[in-house]
């Protein structure tokens, strides 16, 4: 883990090098053309910035983090287009949200046929099946009616509407156990699937055929067209006629995973609340894995570890501190309070019945823009009047984004696990003779036991958020070093032309030294001489006559430096003279010493290493290629 910490830290570091250097690059350049202004004030500015840096980077070393949170500490530093605000970076991950729904329905078909276990070809007969309740129900969904406060946040939003496409199974789940009744009585049909044939017809039942209490739903399966049953053409067929989850389902568990509103308001007992709890913390764990072959596992949830790792039961057991952090997040939904770090940790008391109603509002308003939504709900929540305008100055409702994007995958998660997803999967285990989900009784259940599909799932989606975050960041890196490379080419380009210059005057100077006026040799032919060494070509290297030239060079000088290091300073208006006092002028003086050591390091240490391309050969053709060694001078 150590390494790849640190290797977040290093782009974190240069990223605020880099930011510093355009920082001052800037000062510096508006030095040079405003030398005699005040630079005790130029200087305060460089300070407060550097200082706002250091402030930034100590909230980043306080704990480690899973990759998304990695990439928002970066993109907070990289600022770019919407700042380094998070509303801004929630809005581009609240129309991911969007945008991702048919990737949600592969997925989810897929890593259902591998739990499942079949192959292309498995196949069930047509017989009835018993699947408990609670196995697909593991929020209690199915408890609360649609029509409620709570149940229009959690459930579908469009009406229920005899085979429509998308169907709201969900509601109609909760239509069974209201009714009694099979589907088919209800609804003078069975159940089809997008294909138009008959899928199965569905009863909500007290009892299975062994007498067994549940409550169950009971599933009779239906033959396919030209009798092969196949498992994944059931899967397939099935997921088509669904609407895999819902904008709204999203938003509202993502706001109860950071204010337990839904659990407050729902009244979900204690028992429910520590379930959902620990299902957080083995996601945000999930997050926390590393898809390489790393080989390190930490069970703290914030870690990163191989995905190649064995993730044994150990993975799904917590700490004392964990058991802690869940205890704590109970007591708050049962006393109807939340915290905040802005706040220093007090509790503040929860208007969950405020925060669902205004849910409701905002979310079943046609026309709406979700991002609109998202960034209303912030508000929302931190705009509580009990609170005593904490929300002013805009800290608080800052950290409120900042949660909601860390809880978006949490959110999506169990907007995913309801009753119409699972209800397939446990179908066709039964069918195909496994009754492993008779065993699944929450969350934590399902998570144990379908460990390989609960940790595809979740790393998928999250890899989903994490690109979209990434693309962010690269279009701001890609901003951000523009201007240090366009300053770099020209600081080439302008030593490139200063050694050109330099080389030119050497061999007019050179010319001149060995051509004797009185020979009457063509003035002319002496200029397209010096035209020729001018237009050689630069194609980026320095051309063989200038080369030549080179070695009539003095070579580096530390005290040619240094005057140049002094002009260079007096030019930004940077006194070089001796203190008020009369005492030297040690900043300047150590630039020196700097110069100094880098000159007698060179001297001493320095070496070069040059290719040697094949020379012409007459006429036998090529030498061979070699490299030689020489000191810089």
């Amino acid at each position: 883990m150590s390494d790849i910490n640190s290797g977040y830290k290093k782009v974190q570091s240069k990223i605020t090098s880099t930011k510093s250097y355009t920082n001052l690059k800037g000062k510096y350049d508006g030095l040079q053309k405003n030398a005699g202004t005040s630079f005790d004030q130029k200087k305060s500015d460089v300070t407060q910035s550097l200082d706002k840096l250091k402030e930034q980077s100590k909230s980043f070393q306080r704990e480690l983090k899973n990759q998304f949170e990695q990439l928002l500490d970066i993109k907070s530093i990289l600022g770019g287009k919407g700042g380094s605000s998070v509303s801004y970076i929630k809005k581009i991950m609240t129309k991911t949200l969007k945008k991702i729904e048919p990737i949600l329905a592969e997925l989810i078909a897929a890593e259902c046929l591998t739990a499942v276990g079949c192959d292309q070809t498995q196949t069930f007969s047509n017989q009835s099946i018993y699947v408990k309740v609670k196995s697909v129900d593991l929020g209690n969904l199915l408890k609360k009616d649609p029509n409620s406060s709570v149940g229009k946040l959690l459930y579908e939003k469009k009406s229920l509407s005899v085979q429509s496409t998308p169907f709201t199974m969900n509601k109609e789940l909760y239509q069974r156990i209201q009714s009694g009744n099979d589907y088919q009585t209800d609804n003078g049909q069975l159940y089809n699937g997008r294909s138009g044939q008959p899928l199965f017809n569905l009863q909500y039942v007290e009892n299975d055929n062994f007498g067994q209490t549940g409550p169950w739903f009971k599933v009779d399966l239906q033959n396919r067209v030209g009798g092969v049953n196949s498992v994944k053409e059931f899967m397939v067929d099935y997921y088509k006629t669904i609407k895999i989850v819902d904008f709204h389902n999203i938003i509202s568990w993502v706001i109860e995973a950071i204010t337990g509103a839904i659990s407050i308001k729902g009244d979900f007992g204690i028992n429910q609340v520590e379930d959902s709890s620990k299902a957080m913390m083995i996601i945000q764990r999930i997050l926390g894995l590393c898809f390489d072959n790393r080989k390190q596992i930490d069970v703290s949830g914030i870690s990163k570890l191989s995905e190649y790792d064995d993730v044994d039961d150990s993975f799904y057991e917590f700490t004392d501190i964990d058991l802690r952090k869940i205890q704590d997040r109970v007591n708050n939904i049962k006393n109807g309070v939340i915290q905040f770090e802005t706040c220093d940790m007090v509790n503040l008391p929860l208007n969950a019945q405020a925060i669902t109603d205004s849910l409701n509002e905002m979310l079943f308003v046609e026309g709406t823009k979700e991002e609109d939504i998202a960034n209303n709900i912030s508000k929302l929540i931190a705009s509580d009047p009990n609170w005593g305008g904490l929300a002013l100055n805009g800290s608080l409702e800052a950290e409120i984004d900042l949660n909601f994007l860390k809880g978006i995958v949490k959110g999506l998660a169990f907007a995913l696990l309801s009753p119409k997803i699972l209800l397939p999967l446990f179908v066709m285990l039964k069918a195909i003779g496994q009754s492993i989900g008779d065993a699944v009784n929450s969350f934590y259940d399902f998570i144990k036991r379908f460990k390989t599909f609960f940790k595809n799932i979740i790393s998928k989606i999250g890899a989903i958020f994490v690109q979209e975050l990434f693309k962010l960041i690269k279009k701001d890196i890609k901003n951000l070093i523009q201007s240090v490379i366009i300053d770099l080419a020209k600081e080439k380009a302008d030593k490139k032309i200063t050694m050109i210059l330099k080389l030119v005057q050497l061999l007019m100077t050179v010319a001149e030294f060995i051509k004797d006026w009185r020979e009457c040799k063509s003035v002319i032919d002496e200029l397209l001489w010096l035209l020729k060494i001018a237009t050689t070509g630069w194609g980026g290297e320095i051309s063989l006559p200038l080369l030549f030239a080179s070695q009539l060079l003095d070579g580096y000088s530390a005290t040619r430096a240094f005057v140049g290091t002094i002009e260079e300073l007096q030019k930004i208006g940077i006194p070089t003279g001796d203190m008020p006092d009369g005492s030297p002028n040690l900043s300047v003086l150590s630039a020196f010493s700097q110069l100094k050591a880098q000159s007698n390091e060179s001297a001493e240490n320095g070496k070069l290493q040059i290719a040697i391309p094949p020379l012409t050969m007459t006429p036998a053709g090529l030498t061979i290629p070699a490299s030689g060694f020489g000191k810089p001078l």
